[in-house]
């Protein structure tokens, strides 16, 4: 597999815009992964389109039963490979030191950091309280022109990340998701890759895959607009392939909630691949992204 971050992402700073998203113009008419039986979309309840789901107890850890713990946005470093790294936490003021919670981590495009991909994205409040939230800095890397980026040895600082938070929050370490736009997409299909074993789900948005030593199957919702001008669509679908391989998913599809989304058939358990292609370009994103996003994380 491909361990070379791409040249073309330096095209511009991708996800640079803090703009709201605007509405999908639905699928594009070549959509690889289309369902061709002509059935519209069912929405079921679940985001992931009937696959089989099998959520495992809630495992906290160290950080339960903490008091005094604060909430709301706090800036964080820490130290990695001799570096200070910057990551920013968000605590809900729901927070409840006694509940393991979800962790999700999002990772921000070329030339961002932590403060746009939180504004460009917004999970926090479709999460209404069920989560805490990691806003990781880059730093500025050379093959990204000097801008901020991502590295492969950026797993290393998201262990340290998993293991400062749960040693200070009650966090579920049966729940840890990532999410990403553009070159944060290709961070989040990194650690899904070698850190399987770690992550839940993960829900790379316009970007494509770098993986090594996959470690166990994760859940995979990936989106990508069919006229991106900035990473090429193909990027994307490529990364939906190695996660189609990865958790043993067949060749069908079917699509699922919200249109223009498809979950592939026939994946192992708790590990469905959702594959959305939609008309629009590199950003701003189509509307339904965040709460797709968050809705498929909080399924398991």
């Amino acid at each position: 597999m491909n361990r070379t971050w791409p040249a073309l992402l330096l095209l511009c700073a991708c996800s640079g815009s803090s703009a709201t998203p605007a509405s999908s113009a639905g699928p594009s008419a070549g959509d690889p992964a289309a369902s061709s039986d002509g059935t519209e979309p069912s929405d079921g309840g679940t985001p992931d389109g009937g696959a089989t789901v099998d959520a495992p107890s809630s495992v906290g850890t160290g950080g339960c039963g903490q008091v005094g713990v604060p909430t709301g946005m706090q800036s964080k470093t820490t130290k990695v490979a001799g570096k200070s790294r910057r990551y920013q936490l968000f605590v809900p003021t729901a927070y409840d030191g006694s509940r393991p919670t979800r962790l999700v981590f999002v990772f921000h495009g070329l030339g961002g950091d932590g403060d746009q991909i939180r504004s460009y994205f917004g999970f926090e409040a479709d999460a209404a309280g069920q989560a805490l939230f990691v806003y990781p800095d880059g730093l500025a890397q050379a093959q990204a022109g000097g801008a901020t980026a991502w590295a492969l040895d950026d797993v290393a600082f998201f262990d340290a990340m998993v293991s400062e938070i749960s040693a200070s929050h009650c966090v579920d370490s049966a729940r840890i998701f990532a999410a990403g736009h553009s070159y944060g997409a290709y961070m989040s299909n990194l650690i899904g890759c070698e850190r399987g074993d770690v992550v839940r789900a993960i829900a790379p948005v316009s970007g494509g895959i770098i993986a090594g030593k996959c470690k166990g199957g994760v859940a995979a919702w990936l989106a990508h607009g069919a006229n991106d001008l900035t990473v090429d669509q193909s990027e994307g679908v490529a990364a939906r392939d190695h996660w189609i391989a990865a958790n043993g998913c067949s060749a069908t599809s079917k699509p699922t909630s919200p249109s223009p989304c498809v979950t592939y058939d026939g994946c192992s358990t708790n590990h469905p691949v959702t594959w959305c292609s939609f008309a629009g370009g590199h950003y701003p994103l189509p509307a339904f992204t965040k709460r797709a996003i968050w809705d498929f994380f909080e399924a398991w």
